[in-house]
């Protein structure tokens, strides 16, 4: 009987030291008590695009503590495809104040392919509205291409 009541004892030490690196970990990671970080979810914007036919864009991101993760999907709709390179910015508000985020990236995508750019941005900040998408293409490539090597 003695024995069955240690093992009972280090089974619940066990799972009182699980629990208590669990709620350790969510309070670290900035997270509430249902795990959730704050989070955006836009849904579909007008993408300013004069150079290449895509869609609207689907913004979505999530605020953690150190940074805000943005992340932007859009549809390719240029017959040929879209193979550039290209550089987004978004307008946004965050309260009374309207900043901008750069997305930049490469796009090699046949037409109704989706293509999505992401980044970091630090330090976080609260999106409230999206006030507008602005695409352009810093250069394109041909399929299949090697990327030339960037001078330093």
């Amino acid at each position: 009987m003695a024995h069955r009541a240690r093992w009972l004892a280090i089974a619940a030490v066990g799972i009182a030291i699980v629990v208590a690196l669990l709620v350790w970990r969510a309070g670290r990671d900035g997270r509430g008590a249902g795990g959730e970080s704050p989070s955006f979810d836009i849904g579909s914007v007008p993408v300013t695009s004069p150079e290449l036919a895509v869609s609207d864009a689907l913004v979505r991101g999530t605020v953690y503590p150190e940074y805000t993760d943005w992340s932007c999907v859009l549809e390719c709709r240029e017959p040929e495809g879209c193979h550039v390179e290209v550089m987004m910015t978004i307008v946004y508000r965050s309260g009374a104040d309207e900043l901008r985020v750069k997305l930049g990236g490469r796009f090699d995508a046949a037409m109704g392919e989706g293509m999505r750019l992401a980044r970091a941005q630090r330090p976080p900040t609260s999106v409230d509205e999206i006030e507008r998408v602005e695409l352009e293409v810093a250069g394109t490539y041909r399929p299949g291409a090697a990327r030339p090597t960037p001078r330093i």
